[in-house]
């Protein structure tokens, strides 16, 4: 397995992981209007491209055997450090690892930074992996998204 720094030539790549795991993951606990919306907004090409742009935004790849099978993102938040915004791994390829290394190598990369996360209430696997690689939870919260208010818990790391 391969963890690099995505480039424009993987946007498509990155749209293909986002949109199998996303139906997946919240296909139970989000509104597939609400997931349809957040997937045309945060994986469009332009928002994408835009991360890729922005040399404060670490976007990671994971590639096995030439396909991206994952990536990870962490986005800049002045007095707060870097937030987790993605990991998303496809799920014929979960639980091998791979999102364990991407959150390693987010983490080496910003060596110093506090690192958090927001993650779906109901979304117990994401909350597990976090937990497990030492992020403790700060608060619950609720969020406003597309016309639905759904339940979050911000994780964080020092």
């Amino acid at each position: 397995m391969k963890i690099r720094k995505a480039t424009h030539e993987d946007i498509l790549d990155i749209q293909q992981v986002a949109h199998i795991t996303w139906h997946t993951t919240y296909e139970r606990t989000m509104r597939p209007d609400t997931r349809a919306n957040i997937l045309a907004e945060f994986y469009s090409e332009e928002s994408l491209a835009s991360s890729l742009n922005n040399d404060k935004t670490i976007l990671l790849v994971a590639e096995l055997e030439g396909c991206i099978v994952g990536f990870a993102q962490a986005l800049p938040h002045p007095c707060s450090g870097y937030e987790v915004t993605r990991i998303y791994i496809l799920p014929s390829y979960q639980r091998q690892g791979i999102g364990a290394h991407l959150l390693a190598e987010l983490s080496q990369a910003l060596s110093g930074q506090c690192l958090w996360a927001i993650v779906e209430k109901d979304n117990q696997p994401a909350l597990n992996f976090y937990q497990k690689h030492g992020f403790v939870q700060r608060r619950e919260l609720q969020l406003p998204l597309f016309g639905e208010t759904l339940p979050f818990v911000e994780l964080t790391k020092q």
